[in-house]
């Protein structure tokens, strides 16, 4: 066919398609009507016809397996069902369509082309015969030049196209191994063979995958195709339907032909060899000693790892002069060669461990993990791990279980530490890839989980593996745990310590493995708290008798960190709060050191606690039980902390038994009063630095909200309103501080944080440790105090004309004095002499001292001036740390306030917090607390829709304080003309509207004076002036018109 005829009949295609485009659209499905009809193509197909024809071939090539299915199978037979269509069409589109169309790169092109030319050669050679009986011009040879033509790279091509061209021909060549007529021809076998081994030993490259395509036709096995597809993965998406049939089992003479023909090809010695003989021996083990040698026989087992050590697939091979390349791959590849899923999964199937030890050591730790191997055969351990472990044959799960301590050998394990450790290495990201894989497996099945932990920590591992490699596998591992298998890992783990605590001479080494230890439990704690819990507890306050007497205190100390740590990890979900309460409950008091009165305290407090947490776990019989369930859980919870606190002898401990005795007896009298001592508490709770306080707050907190009165509410909102500066933490915390100066409390927070600000009355002397201050022996001391008068006076000079200044600036003048006293008390005892103003009866010495007693002296001297520095405080320090105090507690309250939001949005008492979170958006200086309150001015909004809806589901109504709602409605509207912020503006505007609705909605005499406020919001004159930024953003949000669209909505809602 001419050039020219070539481009025409390319130019009809495009035509074509795009018709099919068209008739597409047309068309419900997506394709035309009579697409999958089973009629046979035409001689010289034209309009409709040549639609159909170009979709079906596009169909073949999709990615998606069920269309290229369709399409093969409505093809197939339009091509051979009844008569089939004359040689020529069928020629042609074997020519010009199915073998061109292998060299295509397109999706799925090859494997839909595939499955059509695979049962076409079936029909044609196979029992049916059509090429003697119907298509005598199609011969085997013609149909291989066919191939052989439409597969041969021509032309100036690049590097891909000549792959593809390749690849082409490869599948190809597999078609007519899978077709299976060749059984009984040795003749055409030999053809096929031949085609492959000359098309491996050209690209070094495919020469796997022809080994793969050889042996995968020797153990042809009868059996359902679905099986076979299930099992070898790599057949489902490759021979698709047309493998869903019986394959013929190939005749041990045909095997033993092929294995003739592969020895004169030299392949005895290659991986492809090594499959293809143990695929002939596992189908015929006849032929064993029959020239067919069994690659994993004792006696040439030696030869296995130089056959593997240079096993690869993939197409990174440098292609060089066919004499260089021939039997060589390249080094780099991820892709693992096949005949190691094929040995692995023998030895597994087999069961045989000694075999499957003698196997790994000489293959693969003493092969690619040695000293001298190179970095691409020690990838190939890598993968080889990883594909054992994430792809164990299918039923052998359990038979594995056996083989994995071995996996783990001694090369490997030292590889892999030192890969991952470093990330300068060349494999350190597949070392990190395997520890992953280590991981995976453990999580996918859960049995492995002990024994990879024991592997990674003892035996070629080490203890610490996750500070060793810098991974965090066996943390990844642990918070991942199955709570049944907790027991066995907590055995595993701690074995190792208890034989270095009672044979270990290095008390440090001992420390490191206990401290290690108690990782390792803490990580634990999330997925699996009983196991973890109770060991924990264990340890911190009855340390088992393996624990070193000199070590005990130790690891107390740090268990009850730990311990503390997990309790606040339990504490963030209300279903964990249990374990915290049961694993405290289960310490025994009688391992703690208590007098009299703390051993009744605690005695007490047990007997509640146990009382609190069965009516907390027992089933709500009545409506208001369940409210009784929370109040004895978020009762349970405050006094399961407080024993803990008492076992770990922290002072405030008695005082919270004592305050919630004393809401407990309030409760019984007035529970208003009783919410409001309860808010009180839980204000303390969170106002300290620890999380484990701070979570165990808000669950008590989401325990009680409901019972929450607006004076209770007031006390949390209070704390919004504080200045954040040293004169809020002092009305927030009652400080008592006679050094807080107190124009101080008024200065601008951002001159505090200004590097150049200097309030300090001393300069500050940075002296690091091992710096030595040096003086020498003839200065007079009197010049130090002269300098620091004259900076006090500088100072002084400096000051606010005001009166409170001069006060202030003479109480510093009266500190400094006291402290340059002590520092002159100091060097006056080191030095043996006295200021000079004090020297009445002083008498001089002209004595030299010697150069020793001169370093001691500068030692000394030295000592005192790190003293003076770290004792003496700076005031622009604590200025920044009342700040910070009083900014971390209103992040706190905003948290309780989210969770009271959360659940009672629909509550009157709720509104009065809408105020105070818009004022503090204008009065804060800090970003996060502003963001913080509008977040949860517009949760309050959702809430309350939620809260509404339910409520006219449940047909309720809400009462108001119709004064206090109209006033609060005002003074919203006040605050918003404020401020021109534009988040401000969002947040009065939500707040606004949240209240104007709640009043209009529940008192229908106050709809009046609710008009009317939003009435005068359209009525306010504009300033004048120029506008800044914000105060255009700020303008833009109209409430008045928010409020009409409200009432739009409510209207049409109420209507329905």
């Amino acid at each position: 066919m001419t050039k020219t005829a070539s481009a025409k009949r390319k130019r009809a295609e495009r035509e074509a398609l795009k018709e099919s485009e068209r008739a597409t659209k047309r068309t419900k499905s997506g394709d035309p009507e009579d697409l999958y009809d089973k009629k046979l193509f035409v001689e010289k197909s034209a309009g409709a016809d040549r639609v159909r024809e170009a979709r079906l071939y596009e169909l073949l090539g999709s990615e998606d397996s069920n269309e290229r299915v369709a399409a093969a199978e409505t093809v197939i037979s339009s091509l051979l069902d009844g008569d089939g269509v004359p040689e020529d069409v069928l020629k042609r589109h074997l020519d010009w369509r199915l073998f061109r169309g292998l060299a295509s790169g397109r999706a799925g092109a090859r494997l839909g082309y595939s499955l059509v030319i695979t049962e076409i050669l079936r029909q044609l050679f196979g029992g049916d015969e059509l090429s003697a009986s119907r298509y005598p011009g199609l011969t085997f040879d013609k149909v291989l030049d066919i191939l052989h033509e439409r597969t041969k790279p021509t032309g100036h091509m690049t590097g891909q196209e000549e792959r593809d061209f390749y690849f082409g021909k490869l599948f190809g060549l597999d078609c007519f191994v899978r077709a299976g007529f060749m059984d009984d021809d040795l003749d055409k076998w030999d053809n096929i063979l031949q085609q492959l081994l000359d098309l491996a030993d050209k690209k070094v490259w495919l020469r796997s995958h022809c080994g793969w395509v050889v042996m995968q036709a020797v153990p042809k096995l009868k059996a359902d195709v679905l099986d076979l597809a299930d099992k070898k993965v790599w057949l489902r998406s490759h021979c698709g339907w047309v493998v869903m049939q019986a394959v013929p089992k190939l005749k041990a003479d045909v095997v033993a032909s092929i294995i003739k023909k592969l020895k004169a090809a030299k392949w005895t010695k290659t991986p492809e060899g090594v499959g293809i003989w143990l695929a002939a021996l596992e189908t015929h083990p006849e032929l064993d000693g029959q020239g067919v040698e069994n690659p994993l026989d004792p006696k040439v087992l030696p030869n296995l790892p130089a056959i593997l050590k240079d096993s690869v697939s993939g197409e990174e091979a440098e292609e060089e002069s066919a004499a260089k390349t021939k039997k060589k791959t390249a080094n780099w590849s991820h892709q693992l060669h096949f005949v190691w899923p094929y040995l692995l999964g023998y030895y597994v199937s087999k069961g045989a461990v000694t075999d499957f030890v003698a196997f790994w050591r000489r293959a693969v730790d003493d092969n690619l993990f040695i000293k001298s191997a190179s970095d691409g055969q020690k990838l190939r351990g890598f993968v080889v791990l990883q594909t054992l472990l994430m792809h164990p044959l299918e039923g052998n799960e359990s038979t594995l279980e056996t083989f994995l301590p071995h996996m783990f050998s001694k090369n490997l394990m030292t590889c892999l530490m030192n890969q991952a450790a470093s990330e300068g290495r060349y494999l350190h990201r597949a070392a990190c890839a395997t520890l992953r894989t280590v991981a995976q497996a453990a999580q996918r099945s859960p049995e492995f989980t002990s024994i990879m932990i024991e592997n990674l920590t003892t035996n070629n591992g080490v203890y610490n593996f996750d500070v060793r490699t810098g991974a965090k596998t066996i943390e990844t591992i642990l918070q991942r745990i199955k709570p049944d298998v907790a027991d066995d890992v907590v055995g595993v783990l701690s074995a190792p310590v208890i034989k270095s605590c009672t044979t270990g001479k290095d008390m440090d080494k001992v420390k490191v493995e206990l401290r290690a230890y108690v990782e390792y439990l803490f990580k634990m704690a999330t997925a699996a708290p009983e196991a973890a819990l109770q060991e924990l507890t264990s340890l911190a306050y009855a340390p088992p008798i393996w624990v070193p007497e000199n070590a005990s205190e130790f690891v107390k100390d740090l268990s009850r960190n730990r311990l503390q740590s997990a309790f606040a990890n339990l504490s963030k979900k209300a279903e964990d709060t249990t374990y915290l309460c049961t694993a405290i409950e289960a310490i025994s008091p009688d391992y703690i050191q208590m007098d009299a009165k703390l051993k009744k305290a605690v005695a007490d407090a047990r007997k509640k606690l146990k009382a609190l947490l069965q009516t907390a776990s027992a089933k709500p019989a009545a409506d208001g039980a369940s409210d009784e369930m929370n109040v004895a859980k978020g009762l349970s919870l405050l006094y399961a902390i407080a024993i803990f606190q008492l076992y770990n002898a922290e002072p405030d401990a008695l005082q919270l038994l004592d305050d919630l005795r004393d809401y407990q007896s309030r409760m019984k009298t007035d529970e208003d009063e009783a919410a409001e001592f309860l808010i009180e508490i839980l204000l303390s709770m969170v106002s300290q630095d620890s999380v484990l306080l701070r979570q165990i707050s808000q669950q008590v907190f989401g325990c009680f909200a409901s019972r929450v009165t607006s004076k209770a509410l007031e006390l949390l909102l209070d704390v919004l309103s504080a200045d954040e500066n040293a004169k809020g933490q002092q009305s927030l915390f009652d400080i008592e501080n006679d050094d807080i100066d107190l124009e101080d409390l008024d200065e601008d927070d951002e001159d505090e944080d200004d590097d150049d600000d200097e309030d300090d009355d001393v300069e500050e002397i940075n002296v690091d440790d091992d710096s030595e201050l040096e003086i020498d022996s003839d200065v007079e001391f009197v010049t130090l105090n002269a300098a620091d008068g004259a900076s006090e006076e500088k100072e002084g000079e400096d000051g606010s004309d005001t009166d409170s200044e001069d006060e202030a600036a003479e109480d510093e003048d009266a500190e400094e004095a006291k402290n340059l006293e002590a520092i002159d008390d100091a060097l006056g005892k080191i030095l043996n002499s006295h200021r000079l103003d004090k020297d009445a009866d002083a008498s001089d010495s002209d004595a030299d001292m010697t150069d020793s007693e001169m370093l001691a002296l500068d030692e000394k001297l030295s000592a005192v001036f790190k003293d003076r520095i770290k004792t003496k405080p700076s005031k622009k320090k604590e200025r920044k740390a009342a700040k910070e105090s009083v900014i971390n507690f209103k992040r706190r309250v905003l948290s309780l306030l989210e969770i009271y939001i959360r659940s009672e949005a629909g509550s009157p008492v709720a509104i009065a917090a809408l105020l105070p979170l818009v004022q503090l958006i204008r009065t804060t200086t800090v970003k996060s607390l502003s963001d913080r309150s509008l977040e949860l001015t517009k949760e309050y909004q959702k809430q309350l829709k939620k809260a509404r809806a339910a409520n006219k589901k449940q047909k309720k109504t809400v009462k108001v304080d119709a004064e206090a709602t109209l006033q609060l409605l005002k003074d919203i509207h006040a605050e918003a003309a404020a401020s021109e912020m534009n988040d401000h503006a969002k947040a009065a505007a939500a707040a606004s509207l949240i209240v104007g609705s709640t009043l209009f909605i529940a008192d229908k005499a106050s709809r009046p004076a609710v008009e009317a406020e939003f009435a005068k919001l359209e009525h306010k004159p504009e300033k004048k002036g120029r506008k800044s930024k914000k105060k255009k953003k700020a303008g833009e949000i109209d409430m008045a018109m928010d409020w009409k669209n409200w009432r739009r909505n409510y209207e049409a809602t109420k209507r329905q």
